[in-house]
């Protein structure tokens, strides 16, 4: 769409999904827990305070790092391949049909990952996942060839957007039903500070001529970091339940 109507085109295509949300924003209605709840409805102040109150407090700091982590690297990464892909000698209209091909390894990723966490574990498919997806970043930034190049791409689409699905399961999961929507919100909010600092980062990394390798071993070392704050100081969530009851 873009060499031939122009990015803005591709904007407004991009854009179409938002009448979607605004049809999901009347039709799915809230979760009877929270209707339940609603009369006793905590302040935003002290819901602020409940999230980081000691017994979530290390959660929260561990979502953050997570979030963060994650966030980063993603748009770090994501916005910056065709680009990346040019700079090792494609063109540009090739190099957008390989990100393409590479956006597409989302969706399986999406799905295993949906699948998988409820059959091993929160824990250990984010910490699974983001590991492969430190190891795909520093193939994909050390990747000569054509088929090394898309090989990589694909795994590091598949496991960082598998990472991402369960990172949207495994955080609602550590608050109750009073301050979730808080936690949940600050920690994605908290994210999307490393959403604007990566794609900053890559693009004075290259305005320096720095090598792709050492940029992507930046985001092998951020996607660990997140790896590791999930291993110690995450908890499972699965099959239990926040609010302290028996789960279903």
């Amino acid at each position: 769409m873009i060499p031939s109507y122009g990015w803005r085109t591709a904007f407004v295509i991009g854009a179409v999904p938002a009448l979607y949300a605004l049809y999901l924003r009347r039709a799915i209605e809230d979760s009877p827990r929270y209707t339940e709840q609603r009369g006793r409805k905590l302040s935003l102040g002290e819901r602020v305070a409940s999230v980081w109150s000691p017994p979530y407090r290390r959660s929260t700091a561990m979502l953050w790092i997570l979030w963060f982590t994650v966030v980063f690297s993603y748009y770090g990464m994501f916005l910056w391949s065709p680009s990346v892909m040019v700079l090792k000698g494609f063109s540009l209209v090739k190099s957008f049909q390989y990100v393409l091909i590479m956006t597409l390894a989302q969706l399986p990723g999406y799905f295993t990952a949906a699948y998988l966490i409820e059959k091993f574990g929160r824990k250990f498919v984010l910490v699974t996942y983001l590991l492969l997806t430190a190891v795909s970043a520093i193939w994909f930034g050390q990747a000569g060839t054509e088929g090394m190049l898309i090989a990589a791409g694909i795994c590091l689409s598949f496991f960082n957007l598998g990472a991402w699905g369960g990172m949207y399961a495994y955080t609602p999961e550590l608050y109750p039903t009073a301050v979730r929507s808080t936690g949940v919100g600050l920690a994605a909010s908290f994210g999307r500070i490393g959403g604007v600092i990566g794609p900053y980062l890559v693009g004075m990394l290259v305005a320096r001529h720095t090598s792709m390798t050492l940029i992507f071993t930046i985001f092998f070392v951020a996607v660990v970091i997140g790896a590791l704050a999930v291993l110690f100081l995450g908890k499972e969530t699965k099959g239990t339940n926040p609010d302290g009851e028996a789960a279903e």
